[in-house]
């Protein structure tokens, strides 16, 4: 792999340029950099990642806040397994896996599991939805609101939810923890196109989080299909949690 980075940089150097680590300056460039600002140097989070896939958002979470404490939500059993091999492969510190989908309400739901894990969904595939439905999984589906009642968790720092389309429903399973203002962040993909059938629109997630009294940030990592914006994730903060008149939950749990 050196060798491969070391080819192509001469490559591009030969042609006049070079290549630079990239170090977000600007709000809106990437999630991470925003949360960091906007938190300051505050690094013992409580994080919840829902629809962790293969770990990816875990490890650049913890790469950014290396003291915090993290759960990660995946209903798929095969990508659960490699979730938790993963974990243990980056030996990812005060990572605790779970084995469950998250929505509004809990109950036993069919995934719908694609060829490719993360267009995987509890939706069914529309006309913009990439790959193939190769198997369906009967598996148990929580709310966030009793999940923390359990675990004896007041206040989440981030919530990062990524679930193809189901991410409105991760929301309302939320409710009284966003009303009460318990979660400080919140990062949640949003599709505009006809990814999935019935996910909900961008304007309606928009007004159910302003509603409670969070704030957009930004939009971050824009996708496209046939020319049109087709799904992006959108950072929003609490304006407590902003102001510094919420503490946070200094990584209990």
């Amino acid at each position: 792999m050196k060798r491969v980075k070391e080819f192509v940089r001469q490559s591009i150097r030969s042609a006049g340029y070079d290549l630079v680590p990239f170090k977000p300056t600007h709000m809106g460039e990437s999630p991470l950099h925003d949360i960091h600002t906007l938190i300051g140097p505050k690094k013992s989070l409580l994080i919840f990642d829902v629809g962790a896939n293969f770990g990816q958002s875990a490890r650049e979470f913890k790469g950014m806040f290396a003291d915090s404490s993290i759960h990660c939500f995946e209903p798929s059993p095969s990508t659960y397994a490699q979730l938790e091999k993963n974990c243990a492969a980056w030996r990812l510190k005060d990572v605790t896996t779970w084995n469950n989908g998250v929505g509004s309400q809990n109950a036993k739901l069919t995934l719908l599991e694609n060829e490719k894990p993360d267009m995987s969904s509890f939706l069914s595939p529309d006309e913009f939805c990439d790959g193939q439905i190769t198997k369906k999984s009967e598996v148990d589906v929580i709310t966030l609101d009793e999940f923390v009642a359990k675990q004896d968790i007041s206040f989440i720092d981030i919530l990062k939810t990524d679930t193809q389309g189901y991410d409105s429903e991760v929301l309302k399973g939320a409710e009284g923890l966003l009303r009460d203002g318990r979660i400080g962040m919140v990062l949640t993909e949003v599709i505009f196109s006809k990814q999935y059938v019935g996910s909900a629109p961008f304007d309606e997630m928009f007004r159910f989080l302003t509603e409670r009294d969070y704030s957009l940030v930004a939009f971050y990592k824009q996708h496209f299909q046939k020319r049109l914006l087709s799904w992006t994730d959108m950072l929003f903060i609490n304006k407590k949690y902003m102001e510094g008149t919420v503490q946070g939950s200094d990584a209990q749990g």
